[in-house]
């Protein structure tokens, strides 16, 4: 399966993934190692000698899924120019709809298989989605390591805090903390969120190529819970431990993501992936 060309299509969104990764990566770290964000002397020599705050273990645990949501959607949506699908006349929603169709329809007018159009992109999005986020922190505690940087021994204590880590004995090594505090759960309940936020952000455009109305009106809802619903659920307990797959917000500290919302998650990643292919089946240029 190749995928040179949807890597060419995509290269300009998988920086933008990469560059809010590493962002996101050294503003969570900044926030839970110093009293200051603007404290830069973080990444080599200074620290503030503080006390580890369990605030800052919860931050450092469950605020992935955060970054996930917006991640997936930086990969699924389309912003270009909109072209009118057949049967949508000159008004009325998808006309001319900055976040129609974009490059779509050239796609499906190429010499390939057409599950490529879907496949191929989806393959990208997931093992960007995978391996970019992870890839930022260990170049952030290998930076750390690299210049023996003492707010790297600050993240240990933070991790230390986590009840399921006291059995490690003295002087655990950081990914044996990592490993035994469940970072890699609340990791992959992220990563579950961001899929599902790619595939609700994809479905959007096979929905606005469709001629049926309802449809097309039925396309706007992903973009609409993608922008207005991160800031809605992040403060609503309920939405925010269902959707997020993030704790309340003082959760105990032997609390982690459950494995059947995540696997619900995949899941609807999967329906909504399954819908598209559907939706492409029935897609007439």
């Amino acid at each position: 399966m190749l995928l040179r060309p949807f890597l060419m299509l995509a290269r300009g969104r998988l920086i933008l993934v990469a560059v809010l990764s590493m962002l996101f990566v050294l503003f969570v770290f900044s926030a839970t190692a110093t009293e200051s964000i603007t404290d830069i002397g973080i990444y080599w020599h200074h620290f503030c000698g503080c006390a580890p705050d369990a605030k800052d273990t919860r931050r450092l645990l469950s605020i992935w899924s955060f970054l996930y949501i917006y991640l997936g959607g930086v990969l699924g949506l389309t912003l270009a120019p909109g072209i009118n699908a057949p049967g949508m006349g000159t008004g009325g929603l998808g006309s001319g709809w900055p976040l129609a169709v974009g490059d779509t329809r050239f796609l499906l007018t190429r010499p390939i298989p057409r599950n490529s159009v879907l496949l191929r992109p989806l393959a990208i999005a997931t093992a960007a989605l995978a391996f970019i986020p992870a890839l930022c922190i260990l170049l952030l505690l290998g930076w750390l390591r690299l210049v023996h940087a003492p707010s790297l021994g600050y993240l240990a204590a933070l991790l230390e805090l986590v009840p399921s880590t006291y059995s490690l004995g003295p002087h655990p090594s950081l990914f044996s903390l990592l490993a035994a505090s469940h970072f890699l759960r609340f990791y992959i309940a992220g990563f579950s969120v961001g899929l599902c936020s790619y595939s609700a952000l994809t479905i959007h455009r096979w929905l606005n190529l469709s001629p049926n109305s309802k449809l097309r009106g039925l396309g706007m809802l992903p973009f609409i819970a993608f922008i207005s619903g991160p800031g809605l659920l992040i403060g609503s307990g309920a939405f925010r431990s269902t959707v997020l797959l993030m704790p309340q917000k003082d959760f105990s500290l032997d609390i982690q993501p459950s494995i059947l919302g995540i696997v619900l998650h995949f899941a609807f990643a999967a329906a909504v992936v399954f819908g598209s292919w559907k939706l492409l089946q029935q897609t007439e240029l």
